[in-house]
């Protein structure tokens, strides 16, 4: 006769089985079955909530790194088109200056070219301003000496410009050229015959030098024919005193009869 198996073992496993399932409405509900199902259902709504107060928290980082990149974003964006601005100034500028300095490489190549053909010009110039110096009537000689002298190291000198060079050379020209239409009286000494006198030097342009001592008892006249002082007659001292007088500014201009004599050697 077969044995049957007590069915309480099955019993119980299924009523937790139904318990689990929820599928509490197919049996009477026990107090076991009731409180474990609270503690299944209260475990699933901690789960629940953990995972979105995890997720809130994930979301509120998300957001703020997002803030984050979007306002880095925007700074480099910035900061990006202020570089392409500045690279745009550059490039302008760039531009400007390549421009000048093809112009100054012209300017240079123009500038070579004159000096080159300036330096003789100027050099000519300065030996025909030496050699009236040397053959003039001598007037401020050691002055005019003296800027010859300066104009000459100037014009050798390689690094001042042609164009300083060129500019102090026609301004010891135009000096020269303006002592052809003034008057000017300048105290030196003269040599007559042996003996050296100090008085006014009157200078009538390059025309005629006229000397009159100190005392004003004496006048002479410079021959550029010999090339000397020529005592003048006592008839001429009122002129030439005159003519000191108006050389000086003590007196106004007007006309005097002043022996003029031979300007050359022989007449010439």
């Amino acid at each position: 006769m077969p044995t049957h198996r007590k069915p309480t073992i099955h019993l119980m496993a299924l009523t937790a089985v139904i318990c689990m399932m929820g599928m509490h409405f197919l049996v009477p509900q026990t107090g076991w079955c009731k409180k474990n199902a609270a503690k299944k259902a209260k475990e699933s709504v901690g789960q629940s909530i953990d995972i979105r107060q995890d997720t809130q928290k994930k979301r509120d980082k998300w957001e703020e790194k997002k803030e984050k990149l979007v306002a880095e974003y925007e700074s480099l964006k910035s900061i990006h088109g202020e570089f392409l601005e500045r690279n745009r100034q550059l490039t302008a500028e760039a531009s400007r200056l390549e421009a000048v300095t093809r112009t100054l490489l012209e300017q240079k190549k123009e500038s070579e070219r004159i000096a080159k053909e300036m330096t003789p010009f100027l050099g000519g110039v300065y030996q025909q301003l030496e050699l009236l110096v040397e053959h003039d009537t001598p007037f401020l000689a050691q002055e005019r000496k003296d800027r010859l002298q300066r104009l000459r190291t100037l014009l050798d000198d390689v690094e001042i410009s042609i164009a300083e060079k060129y500019r102090k050379v026609f301004e010891a020209l135009f000096i020269e050229t303006e002592y052809g239409s003034t008057i000017e009286v300048y105290q030196d000494k003269v040599l007559m015959g042996e003996d050296e006198v100090l008085g006014n030097i009157f200078r009538l342009g390059r025309v005629s030098m006229f000397f009159l001592s100190l005392d004003e008892q004496s006048a002479a006249q410079y021959s550029v024919g010999d090339e000397q002082w020529v005592a003048l007659p006592d008839t001429d001292l009122a002129a030439i005193r005159e003519a000191v007088e108006i050389g000086s500014r003590r007196r106004t201009a007007k006309l005097l009869a002043l022996p003029i004599g031979r300007l050359s050697k022989g007449g010439e």
